[in-house]
């Protein structure tokens, strides 16, 4: 039976990266693609209905408020009785002060009840004259043959609507406006004329600066079909119709008509139809850009990830031939000694093979390097017992110091009692923390050898409060403190004076020394370490190394900060957090 070959690791990792990461997420791409659309588009469907909305509540006021004006006219018994005065008069006279009261009432009227949308009212008589609020004037006789006059007449008190009524007023201009007409009739009385209302167009189209009024156009509709108001070149009267028709047999369903979105609603005060109709592509035209842009995007993102996929599987397995190649090269012997377990793929059955061949030199490698350790501990276990015995330092100092003071050396004894001090604290080893008593009993130390350097050019003094020498410290943290203030600033000083003074601050502990010596003279120390130090007195530790360990033990909220606009001298604070000795050992207990 013929042997499967392997399958390539470049290979599967284009099919798995393909199967498991391209096409989930071009799924997902495209899903967003549609979610993002469908948002866009209902956002802008919910602003256009609010649109809408408010402009059908402000028609429906204003009709609501003309109807209202008009039933006033005769309902109220003053308007009443002017309409009976005016049809009662016996002479010009009484006529025309008849007259002159009603156009004072509709004056009134137009300003109160229609002027907060821009309407107008005046009175069609049965004697044939029209009052306005200006002026009373007769009407043809050819009037009362025209269509809308006849409807009007046979609708008697319901508001007629027709645009035709408009030509009655004295409108200047060439605006568009519609109206309607009703009976002015007192329960079974005689009727006393027609109330004739004037609507301006703009009510029914909204503002024409409106940018989603210019991508399309209301239209006003009587209710038997015919276009009252909002005739617009943008969509003919039929398209109009036709779109009103679709929109009435769809049971007033709001949204997309082929390439048109449309809006309808019918007014509650009259019975009329307005229809808002748009263009479909330029209301949706920045949805539709977002979904074209993300469709780009996922098509471009897909081919990008591709390209990657494939550039990965070739950057990974490249690698691994190569540095199988270069395993094959340093293959020495053919038995194998090592299972590496079933292979997956050809790449690893190559590293496979050629790590078997090599396994026999590692061993024969690791074994002489086991060699060379054993010799180079010997060598250091030799170096070690070559050392001086500390005790045996001591020793002969104590001796030195003794031999001092029998010969009344007393500045060499004391001299080598505080190197006795300091070369005892510098071997040990097992602490890495110290109180502060013990610090300030080196320093003292120190200084006082440092006072043999200079005599009495320098003093140095130690402002610690008793409560806070049982708090601990890194050891060797304020020598070099000490040192830097000698050796730097004290070298042309004549009198010198060296302050370390310690302070609680909250839950911390501060320590600031302060010089008169010469000062940074514009040079900042580097405690970032990114210079070399300069190691010099008994230590060789430079602050960089203090910093960097006050840091390390604490954390980066404390260390050493230099004061760089001191006026005079030099002044550094190490800040760490304050701890007793016994505080410690409490919480190592219970660790």
């Amino acid at each position: 039976m013929r042997k499967r070959p392997e399958p390539s690791i470049k290979n599967s990792m284009v099919k798995s990266i393909t199967f498991l990461v391209l096409l989930p997420l071009s799924a997902a791409l495209l899903v967003l693609c549609v979610l993002m659309q469908r948002s866009v588009s209902l956002g802008i469907m919910e602003a256009y209905q609010l649109m809408f909305d408010q402009n059908v509540r402000e028609i429906n006021s204003a009709v609501l408020q003309s109807t209202y004006a008009s039933s006033t006219m005769i309902t109220y018994t003053e308007n009443n009785q002017l309409l009976k005065d005016y049809y009662d008069a016996a002479t010009p006279y009484q006529k025309d002060i008849a007259s002159k009261r009603l156009r004072e009432m509709l004056l009134n009227c137009n300003v109160t009840n229609l002027g907060s949308f821009g309407g107008e009212m005046i009175l069609l008589t049965s004697d044939g004259h029209l009052i306005s609020s200006d002026k009373i004037v007769e009407v043809p006789g050819s009037l009362y043959e025209e269509e809308w006059y006849k409807k009007m007449e046979a609708g008697g008190r319901n508001p007629y609507w027709d645009p035709d009524i408009c030509r009655l007023f004295d409108r200047s201009g060439t605006g568009a406006y519609v109206a309607f007409g009703r009976a002015l009739v007192r329960y079974q009385e005689n009727q006393y004329g027609y109330a004739l209302v004037l609507f301006p167009d703009d009510l029914f189209v909204g503002e024409g600066n409106d940018p989603r009024y210019r991508k399309g156009a209301i239209a006003l509709f009587s209710s038997d079909g015919r276009i009252l108001a909002g005739e617009t070149q943008k969509f003919s009267n039929k398209t109009m119709a036709d779109l009103l028709e679709q929109w009435d047999a769809s049971g007033g369903r709001q949204g997309r008509y082929g390439d048109y979105y449309v809006m309808g609603a019918v007014l509650a005060s009259s019975q009329n139809r307005i229809l808002y109709v748009g263009n479909r592509h330029e209301i949706f035209e920045r949805s539709e850009q977002i979904f074209a842009y993300l469709w780009i995007f996922m098509t471009a993102s897909t081919a990008l990830f591709l390209g990657i996929a494939i550039s990965i599987s070739r950057f990974i397995t490249e690698p691994i031939l190569f540095f199988a190649d270069k395993i094959r090269l340093i293959e020495q012997s053919s038995p194998r000694e090592l299972a590496l377990g079933r292979n997956h793929f050809q790449e690893t059955r190559m590293l496979e093979e050629g790590m078997l061949s090599a396994r026999r030199r590692i061993h024969l490698l690791l074994e002489e390097v086991r060699q060379e350790t054993v010799m180079k501990e010997k060598a250091r276990f030799d170096a070690l017992k070559a050392q001086i015995n500390p005790h045996f330092l001591f020793n002969t100092l104590n001796a030195i110091r003794w031999k001092a003071s029998i010969n009344e050396d007393h500045e060499v004894a004391d001299i080598l009692m505080n190197l006795g001090v300091l070369l005892g604290e510098t071997y040990k080893h097992d602490q890495e923390l110290e109180t502060l008593r013990d610090a300030v009993h080196i320093l003292e130390a120190y200084g006082r050898i440092m006072q043999v350097r200079f005599g009495n050019q320098v003093e140095i003094f130690f402002v610690i409060p008793e409560e806070l020498e049982d708090y601990l410290i890194p050891r060797f943290c304020l020598q070099p403190l000490v040192e830097n203030s000698f050796i730097h600033g004290m070298s042309h000083v004549e009198n010198g004076v060296i302050a370390l003074r310690g302070e609680l601050d909250g839950e911390d502990m501060e320590l600031t020394l302060i010089d008169n010596g010469s000062g940074l003279q514009g040079k900042v120390p580097d405690l970032a370490g990114t210079t070399e130090n300069n190691k010099r007195g008994i230590t060789g530790i430079g602050l960089s190394n203090i910093h960097k360990r006050i840091q390390m033990i604490y954390g980066e909220g404390y260390g050493l900060t230099v004061d760089t606009e001191a006026e005079l001298g030099f002044r550094i604070t190490l800040r760490i957090p304050a701890v007793k000795r016994g505080a410690q050992d409490d919480e190592s207990t219970d660790n």
